[in-house]
């Protein structure tokens, strides 16, 4: 069975970038680029896991992280993020719902191997 992965984040690059890293026969991969596609796209299909890029366009990583947690139960969120280097970020991401939190550039050995988890 394949594990459904939602990636809703805007730039392209980052998009090819997280879809060669998890390139791999289990994986099914669905694109949003804005938090409302992503809302939409979340009531028509079961996502293992959302992977969130955290300053969206029109809204917030975060908001789009706490409304998954709330309402859709067994999908996991990741958020991630180049332009926010705080260090309580990892923090406040769980605050929001996020399982986890990884700053951009992704470092491809350590951001897969949390995604096969």
């Amino acid at each position: 069975m394949k594990k459904e992965i939602l990636i809703v984040e805007y730039s392209p690059d980052t998009i090819e970038s997280i879809k060669e890293m998890l390139y791999h026969e289990i994986f099914e991969i669905t694109v949003a680029g804005t938090a409302e596609v992503a809302k939409a796209l979340l009531t028509k299909k079961r996502f293992d896991l959302v992977i969130v890029e955290a300053l969206l366009p029109k809204s917030h990583g975060f908001d789009l992280s706490e409304y998954i947690s709330r309402n859709y139960k067994t999908t996991n969120v990741m958020i991630i993020s180049d332009k926010i280097k705080v260090l309580d970020y990892k923090k406040e991401a769980r605050r929001h719902g996020a399982c986890d939190f990884f700053e951009k550039p992704l470092e491809p050995i350590k951001f897969k191997s949390k995604v096969m988890k």
